[in-house]
C-alpha cells in the first residue's frame, strides 16, 4: 500500500469544521473526514515539536528516544541513532521515500538523506532560494511571533503554495516509479503552519472578521488555583489581562493560516486522485500538538496539558479498509500510533521500540487498546519542567512534580478546564485512581519518572522518614 502522511504543526482539534466546534473554513480536511475516519480523542504524545516528531520517526516515547525539547532549549538532543525509523524500515522493504517541509533536528544529521532511508528530502530553506531566484519578496513580519497578514506575496507564491507544489512533484515521481517497477511509495509532507507566527496570504485572512470569532471555552481563566508557571508565561508574553477583543485579531490570523493550509492540502489530495492513486493509498492527516491562541489567556503552548494544546486532529483515509464518515472515540496517541500504523500498512513487523497501536484496526474493527490517554512533557526555552498527563473517559490528572500544584479536571462538567479540582474532597476516589494509573502507565513504558520518589506522591507509599522508622 502507498502512504501519504500530511503532518502540520500546532493545529487545534477544534479548528476543523467537520469536528463541529468552530465556524472555520476547512473544506478539504472536511472531505477527508467524510471519506475516512476522524479520531475524536487523539492526544499529542508530547506537545512540543521536536520530540513529537522524533516519536513519529521512531515510534517510541520521548523517554525512550531521548529527545525532550526543541533545538534552542537546554534539553536539546536528537533521537537516539540506534533506534530504527519509519523511513529506514520502509526503505529496507522496497519503498520509495520522500519528505518535504519541516525538519526540526529530530535526527543526528543536518538534513535527512538516503543514509537515513530518505530518497529525497526537500527542506524549507529551498523555498528561500526559490524566492531569491524568482524575485519574490519576503513576507512581512512586523509583529514577530504575533503574526501578520501576508500582503507582499501572491497566493501562489507563498511558502504553503511552494510546499504543495513540491509534494505534488514528489507524488508524480513516486507514481512513475510505481508504474515502472512496482515500488510502493511513502510521501511525507511536514507543514510548518499554522505554527506561530501566523502569516496567511491576504485572501485567506480576509475570509474572517475578528468580531465574528467567539472566545474559546477555555478563555475566561483567571488561573486561580493553577500552576504558577502559567502566570509567568502570561507575563513573558505580555498578554496578562488581555480581553477577547485583543486576542481575536490573532485568532483571525490563525484561522486564515489553517484555511490557506487546507486549500493547499486540497490541491495535493486532488492530485493524488488525478494520478489514480487514491484507492491504493493510506492518507493520514495530523499534527504534533495544538495552540492556546488565547485559551486560558495564553499563547503558543508549554508547561501543561490543556486540551487546547494536547488534543489533536487525526484523520485517516484507507478506501475499502475503514468506514467512511465515521468517528472513532478510541484513545489515540498521535505520533506513536501514526508510526505503528504506517509500518502495519506497509506489511512491516514493528520492532519492539514501536510501542503504538494500529489506527486502521481501531477505525475498522472497533479495537480499543487503551482505556486512558497518557502524555509526557519536559520543558522548553524557559527551562526544564517535567509534567505528565493522564485522562480517562471523564477526568484528567496532570502531575507537576517540579511545580507548585497538580491539576485535576472533570471534563464532562468543565470542558474548558477552568476549575482545578485537585483539592476537592468529593473527587478523592477518582483522583486516587488516576494517580495510581498514571504511575503504572509511566512504569509500563519505562518512564524514569516512575520511581520510589514519585511513588510516594502518586501511590501513597510511606514517606521516607516513616519508611525508616523516624
Amino acid at each position: 500500500m502507498n502512504i501519504l502522511l500530511i503532518h502540520s504543526d500546532q493545529h487545534r482539534y477544534d479548528c476543523i469544521a467537520a469536528h463541529g466546534q468552530r465556524k472555520i473554513i476547512t473544506p478539504h480536511l472536511d472531505l477527508l473526514a467524510r471519506k475516512g475516519t476522524s479520531f475524536s480523542r487523539a492526544y499529542s504524545t508530547i506537545p512540543i515539536c521536536t520530540p513529537a516528531r522524533a516519536s513519529l520517526l521512531t515510534g517510541a516515547w520521548p523517554t525512550t528516544h531521548g529527545s525532550f525539547s526543541i533545538p534552542t532549549s537546554e534539553l536539546n538532543r536528537p533521537a537516539r541513532s540506534e533506534l530504527p525509523t519509519i523511513f529506514q524500515l520502509l526503505k529496507r522493504s522496497g519503498y520509495r521515500t520522500a519528505w518535504v517541509g519541516k525538519y526540526h533536528n529530530e535526527l543526528e544529521c543536518d538534513e535527512p538523506s538516503l543514509a537515513d532511508g530518505v530518497d529525497e528530502f526537500v527542506p524549507l530553506w529551498h523555498y528561500n532560494k526559490f524566492c531569491e531566484d524568482n524575485q519574490i519578496p519576503q513576507c512581512s513580519g512586523n509583529h514577530g511571533l504575533f503574526g501578520d497578514v501576508n500582503t507582499t506575496q501572491a497566493a501562489g507564491q507563498t511558502s504553503l503554495a511552494w510546499q504543495a507544489d513540491q509534494a505534488i512533484r514528489l507524488l508524480d515521481e513516486a507514481n512513475t516509479t510505481l508504474g515502472s517497477d512496482g515500488q510502493s511509495f511513502f510521501v511525507r509532507w511536514d507543514i510548518p503552519e499554522p505554527h506561530i507566527p501566523c502569516r496567511p496570504a491576504a485572501h485567506f485572512a480576509d475570509l474572517y472578521d475578528p468580531d465574528d470569532i467567539p472566545p474559546w471555552p477555555s478563555f475566561p481563566d483567571s488561573l486561580e488555583g493553577k500552576p504558577g508557571i502559567l502566570q509567568r508565561q502570561r507575563n513573558i508574553w505580555g498578554t496578562n489581562g488581555w480581553n477577547w477583543e485583543q486576542w481575536a485579531p490573532l485568532v483571525r490570523l490563525y484561522y486564515g493560516a489553517i484555511t490557506e493550509m487546507d486549500h493547499h492540502i486540497g490541491r495535493v489530495l486532488d492530485h493524488l486522485e488525478a494520478i489514480g492513486r487514491t484507492k491504493d493509498t493510506l492518507v493520514i492527516y495530523s499534527t504534533d500538538h495544538g495552540d492556546f491562541m488565547g485559551g486560558h489567556g495564553l499563547f503558543d503552548k508549554h508547561f501543561c496539558f490543556y486540551d487546547d494544546i494536547a488534543r489533536i486532529p487525526l484523520i485517516i483515509q484507507a478506501p475499502n479498509l475503514i468506514p467512511e464518515s465515521s468517528i472513532c472515540d478510541a484513545f489515540a496517541s498521535g505520533s506513536i500510533d501514526i508510526a505503528h500504523t504506517i509500518l502495519t500498512a506497509a506489511g512491516i513487523h514493528a520492532p519492539e521500540s514501536f510501542i503504538g497501536h494500529d489506527l486502521v484496526a481501531m477505525a475498522a474493527n472497533g479495537e480499543r487498546p487503551r482505556d486512558v490517554a497518557y502524555a509526557q512533557y519536559f520543558g522548553t526555552e524557559s527551562g526544564a519542567y517535567s509534567c505528565r498527563m493522564i485522562r480517562d473517559e471523564r477526568y484528567k490528572f496532570v502531575y507537576h512534580p517540579v511545580g507548585d500544584i497538580h491539576e485535576f479536571y472533570d471534563l464532562e462538567r468543565d470542558p474548558g478546564e477552568l476549575v482545578n479540582l485537585i483539592d476537592a474532597t468529593n473527587h478523592e476516589s477518582e483522583l486516587k485512581r488516576l494517580k495510581i494509573q498514571l504511575w503504572d502507565e509511566m512504569h509500563a513504558c519505562g518512564d524514569p519518572l516512575a520511581n520510589a520518589w514519585t511513588e510516594i506522591e502518586l501511590k501513597k507509599q510511606p514517606n521516607l522518614s516513616t519508611r525508616f522508622g523516624l
